[in-house]
């Protein structure tokens, strides 16, 4: 790394890392004064509460993260402008893009991070805190975790389940209760019906306990004798303890990948909701990179906040973060009312302050 960059970065980690953490203590705090009565009544253990605050945390990411950098990069830019080392950096020759370029770089990293968080963590962290949460307080009934009368149809597979408990914990194995498995024929006639009284994941498939199998013909007519047996291995389902999860996740709790496999195994579902859902496929992926967009924007506005004041750079900086998040809000709620395409209602603001934040960039002198 060269030594200006060093030096350039200087200026901002520090801010960064106590903005970002003063961020992170309140959203804590906001949180812990919300749920201190329900953990006190269900005597929630401290290590139970500071495990709950370190997976929570991340998911606060997408909100935190942008808004900490702008901040940062508007102090640093201050701090460089009033002692006129902006100017002495241009005097020896360094471009504009060499100045710019670590600050940039900075937020295509955080932007890939987030993305990466968005994707492998946050909707397992989501989903982790809701059921953590329903266990406290008033939700600490029995079956509290349980998911209760889940129908869930695999299109492709021509099944349809119907399960009266679900646990969708692994320590539980995944464990159904009451489980009815209808599989139909291309023609939509039934082929046969299996009723369990419980189904667990062992080993990668699904083991059926006190199975009995029902076959039917062609014309829906019973097709010989019901068989009984005490336990089934299902190595023939295509089902796995995810699929269930993700009918049971809220919006929040399901990446881009969940949501693709959402609309894989339910091709049949009403034009309403599949645009929905490709509006929040398309939100997910375009999110993170508000964090390059906000470095972009952040440069050219904090530039010459030394000479001018600080108090401009960030008024300016801050109308054009809560721009973007109001050009996001109309352009949701135009593609959920399918008045734009899904794919422009979720870049239609990345795309907009990109423009603009490269706009601004060519006029820094």
């Amino acid at each position: 790394m060269k030594l200006v960059t060093r030096y350039l970065l200087g200026h901002f980690r520090r801010p960064w890392i106590y903005v970002l953490a003063g961020f992170s203590i309140v959203v804590v705090l906001v949180d812990l004064f919300g749920n201190f009565v329900d953990f006190m009544e269900a005597e929630t253990s401290l290590r139970q509460i500071l495990q709950y605050y370190a997976i929570l945390l991340p998911t606060f990411l997408p909100y935190l993260l942008p808004v900490s950098l702008l901040l940062a990069l508007l102090y640093a830019l201050w701090q460089l402008g009033k002692s006129s080392e902006l100017v002495a950096l241009r005097a020896c020759g360094l471009s504009l893009m060499q100045i710019v370029s670590p600050y940039l770089l900075t937020g295509l990293v955080c932007s890939l991070l987030l993305l990466g968080i968005n994707e492998l963590f946050n909707p397992w962290a989501n989903h982790w805190a809701r059921q953590f949460l329903r266990l406290q307080g008033s939700g600490r009934a029995a079956g509290a975790n349980l998911a209760v009368n889940l129908a869930y149809k695999n299109v492709p597979g021509r099944r349809i389940w119907r399960i009266t408990n679900f646990d969708p914990r692994p320590a539980a194995s995944y464990e159904m209760r009451a489980v009815s498995l209808v599989q139909r024929r291309p023609d939509g006639s039934e082929e046969f019906r299996m009723d369990a009284e419980r189904a667990r994941w062992i080993n990668g498939h699904w083991w059926f306990e006190n199975v009995e199998t029902r076959y039917f013909n062609p014309d829906n007519q019973p097709a010989g004798p019901i068989e009984s047996a005490p336990s089934l291995e299902m190595t023939m389902l295509a089902e796995t303890p995810q699929d269930f999860i993700n009918e049971i996740k809220e919006s929040n709790e399901r990446s881009a990948r969940d949501i693709v496999r959402f609309l894989e195994t339910h091709q049949g579902i009403s034009r309403d909701k599949q645009t929905r859902l490709l509006v929040d496929f398309h939100y997910r992926l375009a999110t993170p990179w508000l964090c390059l967009i906000v470095m972009m924007l952040g440069f050219p506005l904090g530039a010459h906040s030394g000479r001018r004041g600080m108090g401009l750079g960030i008024l300016l900086a801050l109308l054009a973060f809560f721009g973007y998040y109001i050009l996001m809000g109309i352009g949701l709620a135009y593609g959920k009312r399918q008045l734009i395409s899904p794919a422009l209602a979720g870049w239609l603001p990345v795309l907009t302050f990109f423009l603009l934040g490269l706009v601004l960039l060519r006029r820094v002198r």
